[in-house]
């Protein structure tokens, strides 16, 4: 894995509620792996995924995403090999300032535990994944409900134009766009991601 790449504004419903005119290609953003935590990494107890947010920064917003996993094969084109759902963390204040001046978003996106994912499914066992349901709670509020196939954009559209602009290594992660609810955190406040009911991640902000 050499990179996370997340799409911008992939979902009608979220670019309606921060004000932003809807992309006709994607809006790609990359973060570093040093942001990323997963349950893999960092299981605390067995379930809950222990995250940090950052000091003296302003409100930090959840963004509940369908993320998958890029596959690289010399003389093939990239493909996806597992999916899972996962939190693009965001400075909302600082996001907005930088949008606004024309500058890159990094500073509202890259800090540490801002990429949080949960666990992995094949993809070969969701063959029509983008019609399955996935779910964000927040201290048991259910604050996002989406299907993939609401995205602008496709996932499969996402990948190509990244693999068109940059190179694309294995075990690349692909952050497909949240839909609309995002909302600030505070610390001990609670997350839990579904898939069709079934819970890929649990997340506890210290």
């Amino acid at each position: 894995m050499d990179k996370i790449i997340c799409v911008g504004k992939n979902y009608l419903d979220h670019a309606k509620e921060l004000g932003d005119a809807i992309p006709k290609k994607p809006i790609l953003f990359l973060k570093p792996p040093s942001v990323l935590k997963s349950t893999q990494k960092s299981f605390q107890d067995g379930r809950t995924l222990i995250a940090h947010l950052p000091e003296g920064r302003g409100p930090v917003h959840y963004e509940c995403e369908i993320v998958l996993r890029i596959r690289c094969q010399p003389g093939s084109a990239p493909t996806f090999d597992a999916l899972t759902l996962g939190l693009d963390m965001t400075i909302r204040e600082a996001q907005t300032e930088l949008k606004r001046q024309g500058h890159p978003w990094e500073l509202g996106k890259v800090f540490e535990d801002s990429a949080l994912v949960g666990q992995w499914k094949p993809i070969k066992d969701i063959p029509n994944y983008l019609d399955k349901e996935f779910t964000c709670f927040i201290d048991g509020q259910l604050r996002q409900k989406a299907m993939g196939n609401q995205m602008t954009l496709s996932p499969e559209i996402c990948l190509t134009y990244a693999h068109e602009n940059f190179p694309l290594c294995d075990g690349d992660l692909l952050f497909t766009g949240t839909p609309a609810g995002v909302g600030p955190v505070n610390k001990g406040q609670c997350a839990q991601l579904q898939w069709e009911g079934e819970t890929l991640l649990e997340v506890k902000w210290e």
